[in-house]
């Protein structure tokens, strides 16, 4: 944890012990923020607790704890009391505007909407009344409702494009089938797999990584994505003690064909997952913004030539939206690094580097120098980018990235 969040957490349970709040409460509520600081609010968005807005409060109770955390209603609710205790501290601080109280207190008003996106938690015996039918290997069976929802339209594109083949098929596999068959417990601080167990995963890869021996989750783009699409495809939950769960949709993901399975990935990677958490710490301030505009992303990605080297930078980019995506590029870390990577895992592009020399570039895998589109990635990034004007055209707001 930071030390600005530290010794402000701190300072807040001595503040509440003052207030003649009991030891036992006052670190219940210490408790709490060092959950939000540590495995939310630094590894996820990279900010300060004195930089929390009602948005990222929001974000946290409606969408990543629901989604992330293997907790109960009543453990969810137990973050309201704190945070309305600890952002009026903000005030008295002079840490936190009037206005931007009354903003999180209003979204904390709605406990209920929140408490709603956990559902019940099943009887613990197959076949108790009220539970859900039993898979084989002893889940439960999402049923109907939570089966995967593909694109109708992509589906239909994979399924009659030619295409190279996209080796992140049988990599997330072999992925996959190394957390079903394995028990992992992630680090607390950051949420991420054990170097014991990265490296194990990366030797199963088609083309495993020259990893280095102490290595963290950040440091293999691969194994960082496929943790990312993953979580954001409900296929593992974080459970007690920090142990990772693989949820029954996983064999339902396991059972779809090939195409079916790269549609829900590109869905993942382009729509589901916060561009901002693939960075370690969020590094990427911007990643965010770059998401917003991922549907101009795809119209100039689109504009490349199938099947042949383009330059993007040098005195090779001669046209304007080459020279833009050039740009995007350059300024957006968590694309150039992460996205573009998932891009060529999925069979869509390739692309060459040229750090020039420079080792920090080198290191972090940017410079990228010419791209390489697909027939097959062509067809998709036209598609991605038909389906933002349509959305742009339909509601001026969706081109808000959502978090629902």
């Amino acid at each position: 944890m930071k030390k600005e969040n530290h010794d402000l957490i701190e300072l807040f349970e001595q503040a509440l012990l003052s207030r003649g709040l009991s030891p036992a409460a006052a670190s219940r509520h210490q408790d709490a923020l060092v959950f939000f600081v540590e495995a939310y609010l630094e590894p996820s968005e990279g900010m300060e607790l004195k930089e929390v807005d009602a948005e990222t409060v929001e974000y946290f109770l409606s969408n990543w704890y629901p989604r992330r955390v293997r907790g109960s209603r009543t453990e969810l609710e137990e973050f309201i009391p704190t945070f309305r205790k600890f952002f009026g501290f903000l005030l008295d601080q002079g840490e936190l505007s009037h206005r931007a109280l009354e903003e999180i207190l209003g979204v904390l008003s709605r406990k209920d909407d929140f408490l709603k996106k956990i559902p019940p938690r099943f009887p613990s015996e197959p076949g108790a009344l009220g539970a859900p039918p039993v898979l084989k290997n002893g889940n439960h069976s999402d049923e109907g409702g939570d089966r995967f929802r593909l694109d109708p339209s992509l589906s239909l594109l994979v399924q009659n494009l030619e295409k190279p083949e996209a080796r992140i098929i049988l990599d997330f596999q072999l992925f996959l089938d190394y957390l079903a068959h394995h028990r992992l417990r992630l680090a607390p601080s950051t949420l991420s797999l054990p170097s014991k167990d990265l490296h194990r995963i990366n030797q199963m890869f088609t083309e495993p990584e020259k990893l280095p021996r102490q290595l963290s989750q950040d440091q293999s783009r691969r194994l960082n994505l496929f943790y990312h699409l993953a979580r954001n495809l409900d296929l593992f939950l974080i459970g007690p003690s920090w142990e990772l769960l693989i949820t029954p949709r996983t064999e339902l993901f396991l059972e779809l064909t090939p195409d079916q399975q790269l549609v829900a990935l590109m869905d993942a990677l382009w729509n589901r997952t916060r561009w901002s958490e693939l960075l370690r710490f969020g590094a990427d301030s911007f990643a965010g913004w770059a998401q917003e505009q991922r549907g101009g992303f795809a119209e100039l990605l689109s504009r490349l030539p199938a099947n042949l080297d383009e330059p993007v930078s040098g005195p090779g980019a001669k046209d304007r939206p080459t020279r833009m995506l050039a740009s995007y590029l350059s300024l957006y870390e968590a694309v150039e690094t992460l996205i573009m990577f998932g891009l060529r895992e999925m069979a869509v592009l390739e692309f060459e580097l040229e750090p020039n020399g420079d080792p920090v570039l080198a290191r972090n895998h940017r410079g990228i120098k010419t791209i390489r589109l697909t027939g097959f990635g062509k067809k998709v990034m036209k598609y991605m980018a038909r389906r933002a004007r349509e959305e742009r055209a339909w509601n001026p707001c969706s081109s808000c990235w959502r978090k629902d």
